[in-house]
């Protein structure tokens, strides 16, 4: 956790694609662990000034979450980046990959391989933390289709896919925050 992430420079954005027609079919796997939203209030900046050893358990586990989120997303930044992902304004599916938990049978995980997820973390919470990552605005996307899936790995990772749409829509260009 001691590593420094090197900062998005402001011109590091990824935009929203209007012209799907060349992009229908595409498909982009993103080798990344889905992660979901972790909601940071304003006090929550206390815990990046207060030295780890004076914290309190439950403080030190709260900055160790926020941490590990603001790691998540400069990672699948970077990870979009470098295979040239587009987040289209409609026509997007993705698929979030969630490895069984290693306290799981192998008998129960390979029973479980494949089928729908349908526990925690919440499908909103992991679309939010995916489009955060990306975009400074998400207000343009008009169009997602979410599945979660369980996988018998150790990691999982995220699977996006462009489909044609039938209405043209007209979006601007979104940079990252």
């Amino acid at each position: 956790m001691g590593k420094t992430r090197k900062k998005p420079q402001d011109t590091d954005h990824i935009t929203t694609s209007l012209d799907t027609e060349k992009q229908v079919g595409k498909k982009v796997i993103l080798n990344i662990s889905p992660q979901t939203h972790v909601r940071a209030t304003q006090n929550d900046s206390i815990f990046f000034r207060i030295p780890r050893e004076k914290l309190r358990p439950a403080g030190l586990k709260r900055l160790l979450r926020l941490e590990r989120y603001n790691e998540y997303k400069v990672d699948l930044l970077a990870e979009a980046k470098k295979k040239r992902f587009d987040v289209p304004a409609a026509g997007l599916h993705i698929t979030f990959f969630i490895p069984c938990p290693r306290s799981w049978t192998d008998k129960k995980k390979r029973e479980h391989h494949g089928r729908l997820h349908q526990s925690r973390p919440d499908v909103d919470n992991l679309t939010k933390g995916f489009l955060d990552s990306l975009l400074s605005e998400d207000k343009y996307i008009a169009n997602l289709t979410i599945t979660k899936r369980w996988v018998d790995f150790e990691i999982g990772w995220i699977e996006c896919q462009i489909f044609p749409i039938q209405e043209k829509i007209e979006v601007e260009t979104i940079p990252l925050k």
